[in-house]
């Protein structure tokens, strides 16, 4: 019996490896908001491009739009990369679009069924005659 096997596989392995990568990215805006709101003193202080303008009350804010900046350019270059990967993964052919579960179909009929009978009793058997 044909086993879907190796294609299962192959296709969770493709789904992690895009769930993983969709999580980091929605990570990375975390991890970068909350290190922002946790070091604002340090980045207003040191970090801030506008540190000699103080009557814009940038407070870092200019720190945090670069790097969200480059995060989205390093995101757009990893939603690339990750396409790029998929289409040279995916098979050209509709693999992935097979059912998963596919199911033999076994005839239960009878040997005696199957066939039609070779001959036809024309008369009722009789036990031969003594001579």
């Amino acid at each position: 019996m044909f086993t879907f096997a190796p294609m299962i596989v192959r296709r969770r392995i493709i789904a992690l490896f895009l769930l993983f990568g969709i999580l980091i990215n929605c990570f990375n805006y975390w991890v970068l908001s909350s290190s922002y709101s946790f070091n604002r003193a340090y980045i207003s202080s040191v970090l801030c491009t506008n540190k000699d303008k103080p009557e814009l009350h940038c407070e870092g804010k200019c720190f945090m739009d670069i790097k969200l900046k480059e995060l989205e350019q390093k995101n757009k270059h990893e939603q690339d990369n990750l396409k790029r990967i998929v289409e040279t993964v995916a098979p050209i052919t509709d693999d992935l679009l097979a059912p998963v579960y596919e199911t033999s179909l076994v005839l239960a009929t009878p040997n005696y069924l199957q066939k039609s009978p070779i001959n036809t009793a024309i008369s009722i058997f009789h036990p031969p005659k003594q001579v």
